[in-house]
């Protein structure tokens, strides 16, 4: 169970990354251009608020059924002092929840939001700020 969560947790990271930053990317591009917010922003805001979320649960189950948990609820204080451990144990988990609850608003705002300039500032703001918070977390090196 732990090795299939793992492979899909994995792969699910490479679609939200893929999303996120063509979500940022467009709507710069779209904010620059002066361009009506178009439905392939929409579809993508979509996309990586899906992904993002699927990627969030797939994670939270990994957590609790892989190592860390255990270690964590065991020993907190040696997870604490080995660096490696404590990017798994804490730091992975509590940074990505702040970059999908960020994704959830920028999407929210969004689809609330009439003017079309408004729209693109905050998927920049908020998608671009969670993607950001969520790739300084990732653990690249696993992830290739």
């Amino acid at each position: 169970m732990y090795t299939g969560l793992l492979h899909s947790h994995r792969s699910v990271a490479y679609l939200f990354l893929a999303a996120a930053l063509a979500t940022v990317v467009l709507a710069l591009i779209n904010r620059l251009q002066n361009k009506p917010t178009s439905k392939a922003l929409n579809g993508l805001t979509l996309a990586t608020l899906i992904t993002g979320h699927l990627q969030l649960l797939l994670g939270l189950g990994l957590y609790f059924v892989g190592p860390w948990f255990g270690l964590l609820t065991e020993n907190a204080a040696e997870v604490m002092r080995n660096a490696d451990l404590r990017l798994f144990a804490v730091e992975h988990l509590s940074v990505n929840l702040i970059g999908i609850a960020l994704v959830t608003v920028g999407r929210s705002r969004f689809k609330k939001l009439d003017v079309d300039r408004r729209k693109q500032q905050a998927v920049i703001a908020y998608v671009g700020l969670g993607l950001l918070l969520i790739a300084s977390r990732v653990p690249w090196e696993r992830l290739f």
